[in-house]
């Protein structure tokens, strides 16, 4: 079994995925705003990559406290980049937000409309 963790720093959210009989599960928790974005979620998208033939689909569960628009974007990249490796039907996400964080919402909503995969926003 493939797995990849990231550690969660005061900059970055723990990161945690997994391959269990194709099934992709990707835990991200905390606030993203690192030094280079690109850099922290080119980690995500190389482990997909690396990882494709055993996948079969891909999915998000993302709690995010803080997100700089470096890492929405970047973000955004590792979704696409499922999307790509499994198809639209394949990929879901759970977006997790405190119930009066309307800026994490607006985010949720932005990617139900830029995306076509299943997005679950969950209030908490």
């Amino acid at each position: 079994m493939s797995t990849l963790n990231i550690n969660k720093t005061k900059n970055t959210p723990a990161v945690h995925a997994e391959i269990e009989g194709g099934q992709v599960l990707i835990s991200v928790v905390g606030n993203t705003f690192p030094e280079n974005a690109k850099q922290f979620y080119a980690q995500l998208i190389d482990w997909l990559k690396e990882n494709a033939n055993e996948i079969d689909s891909v999915d998000f569960d993302a709690d995010f406290h803080y997100m700089a628009s470096s890492s929405l974007i970047c973000f955004l990249d590792v979704l696409r980049t499922a999307i790509q490796l499994v198809g639209v039907d394949k990929c879901s996400l759970k977006w997790k937000y405190e119930e009066d964080d309307d800026d994490i919402l607006k985010i949720g909503q932005n990617f139900s409309k830029i995306l076509s995969i299943n997005i679950d926003l969950i209030a908490y």
